[in-house]
């Protein structure tokens, strides 16, 4: 990630070159380069003069400083170099005198360029804004094509404004009195249905369904808001996750009164006797292990019913739902894939695995086939962007005039065509196929991603029952369940 700023120097030229040259920021000035001028200060100062006033151009703006900063860690300071210089090759078009330094000296490692106002054709440096962000297109373009990130642009910002923050805090806010009507809505509702009904009551109107997101409305409220801007846990998902724990048939998983001599059939612990003189096929083993954390949560639940206490869901009986929520999603896969041993779902995972690989392996041609192509994409923007202001300098009957005022855009429209003729685009047809040609390699890697995704998922699933079927790991997961349990237990007794 690399971040780009610019400053024009008027009267310190010489000054500016030896602070960027000092031996202490740049190891010895082992980090240290040049074009068309000597790495020497005062050589390099001596010979920005010269040009200036072989042009007659001495006054004015006699540098530019250009910055270019790293994120920590991302770059070590000889990669940093190059980029400073694949980076200067582009904006700069080989037609100023510029010296490159790295500084190590911070966390971040940055570059700074100094380059001489006057030009090789002796035309000066523009600096207008345009120019700036087209640098910066630049810099993102070389700190891709080295595979490090970028700055994406800030299309929105997220987070609270001051009068929200103070009235959350003063307690007025009315998105906390939504969220507080959310949260009495869940605790009363079995059902994501019934948690509609339960807001509608409260004289809540709610979009959702048809809707990207949730968004809740309620009378009188002068304004709606989106469940996922009140926080993660109000989002339509994370609602549904919320209920889940109440949507689980309890009563199923709690044993009737009998007495000693009548078997009752539904109980978890003739279902256990029974799958336990079966075949040990991997089929027999997950739904074991199902019954089991079924009666780990169906014990924890007896001893709140036995002590009178309100009965509520605790961590141990949490993370046995999930459990029982996992493995029971994760019998489906046995039959998918044929999994009837444990040998099965070790081949199965080297076989995803390998799968993973090969497609990431078509994933890494095709992003570096797409940052090649982003730099002749960009050339074609910057074509484009400029495109008009030649286009009106042909139709003017003042050319002189329009020219002396739009220098930079034509100079900059005349620089993208040559460079894409370079590349073998002659024309703007041509332009708008290799445009259609990136926007199909973008769809491919789209492609891979997604099989990628969808292959982790189910490789992250296979792994995970992998783990229940593990002893070691089994034993370790009860017996962290069973803690919270026997840790009550000691309590009430101590009581």
């Amino acid at each position: 990630m690399a971040y780009v700023k610019q400053k024009s120097i008027k009267t310190t030229v010489l000054k500016n070159i030896v602070y960027i040259e000092n031996k202490d920021k740049t190891e010895d000035k082992f980090l240290v380069s040049s074009y068309k001028c000597s790495t020497d200060e005062r050589l390099a100062y001596k010979e920005f003069y010269l040009l200036k006033k072989k042009y007659d151009k001495e006054g004015g703006i006699l540098a530019h400083h250009f910055m270019q900063s790293f994120k920590p860690g991302e770059v070590d300071p000889e990669t940093a170099h190059k980029i400073g210089k694949e980076w200067a090759e582009k904006f700069l078009d080989g037609n100023y005198q510029f010296i490159l330094t790295t500084h190590t000296d911070k966390d971040h490692i940055h570059n700074h360029i100094t380059a001489n106002s006057v030009g090789l054709n002796g035309k000066k440096f523009n600096t207008c804004r345009n120019e700036l962000k087209d640098i910066r297109k630049y810099s993102d373009l070389v700190c891709r094509e080295h595979e490090l990130s970028i700055i994406e642009p800030n299309k929105r910002n997220k987070n609270k404004s001051y009068k929200e923050w103070k009235e959350s805090n003063n307690k007025t806010s009315w998105k906390d009195v939504v969220r507080e009507d959310i949260d009495a809505a869940i605790s009363c509702s079995d059902s994501y249905e019934e948690f509609l009904k339960n807001m509608q009551d409260q004289n809540y109107y709610i979009k959702q369904g048809n809707v990207k997101y949730i968004t809740f409305k309620k009378q009188g409220m002068s304004k709606s808001v989106r469940g996922k801007t009140l926080g993660l846990d109000y989002d339509e998902h994370s609602i549904k996750q919320r209920i889940k724990f109440k949507e689980h048939n309890i009563g199923s998983f709690k044993s009737k009164d009998k007495k000693y001599y009548r078997i009752d059939k539904n109980s978890l612990e003739y279902q256990m006797k029974r799958l336990s003189y079966r075949h040990g096929t991997l089929e027999t083993n997950v739904k074991l292990i199902i019954l089991l954390l079924k009666m780990i949560f169906n014990n924890n639940q007896n001893s709140f019913i036995k002590n009178d206490r309100p009965v509520k869901y605790t961590y141990a009986q949490k993370k046995a739902i999930k459990g029982i929520e996992d493995l029971s999603t994760k019998l489906n896969l046995l039959n998918k894939y044929n999994l009837h041993k444990r040998g099965d779902v070790q081949n199965q995972i080297e076989i995803l695995d390998n799968k993973i690989r090969q497609e990431e392996m078509k994933l890494q041609k095709l992003k570096l086939l797409e940052i090649k192509m982003d730099a002749v994409c960009t050339e074609i923007e910057l074509y484009h962007k400029y495109k008009k202001y030649n286009d009106e300098y042909k139709q003017s009957f003042l050319k002189g005039a329009y020219k002396k005022q739009h220098e930079y855009e034509l100079e900059k429209f005349e620089r993208c065509k040559e460079r894409l003729e370079k590349f073998g685009l002659k024309d703007e047809a041509q332009y708008d196929d290799f445009i259609n040609q990136r926007e199909d390699i973008i769809e491919k890697i789209k492609g891979v991603e997604k099989r990628i995704n969808n292959i982790s998922n189910v490789l992250t699933d296979i792994e995970d029952l992998q783990q229940y079927l593990n002893k070691n790991e089994r034993n370790k997961f009860i017996e962290d369940i069973q803690l919270e349990t026997n840790i009550k237990d000691e309590k009430e007794k101590e009581r």
